[in-house]
């Protein structure tokens, strides 16, 4: 896979912190920040999906809720003494 090469600007902190756990993981800065990125993207879409499911399972129960009342009142005029 072609790379490309960027600059970032970490503070201190974070690029000691970044180093530390680089050579603990026996890998490379770029290589963890890498990792990080993607791992930070997926969990960005899985949010993203999470949020239209729940839209989508709302939709769903407020049709089921329409449909419900509408047998309901189907189911009264065919048998007016069942509750």
């Amino acid at each position: 896979m072609a790379m490309e090469h960027i600059n970032i600007t970490f503070p201190p902190d974070l690029k000691e912190a970044l180093d530390r756990t680089a050579k603990q993981e026996k890998t490379k800065r770029s290589t963890l920040i890498q990792k990080a990125v993607k791992m930070y993207l997926r969990l960005k879409q899985r949010k993203k999906l999470n949020i239209l499911l729940s839209e989508a399972y709302r939709e769903m129960a407020d049709e089921a809720k329409v449909l419900r009342d509408e047998f309901k009142a189907a189911d009264q005029e065919h048998w007016p003494d069942v509750d």
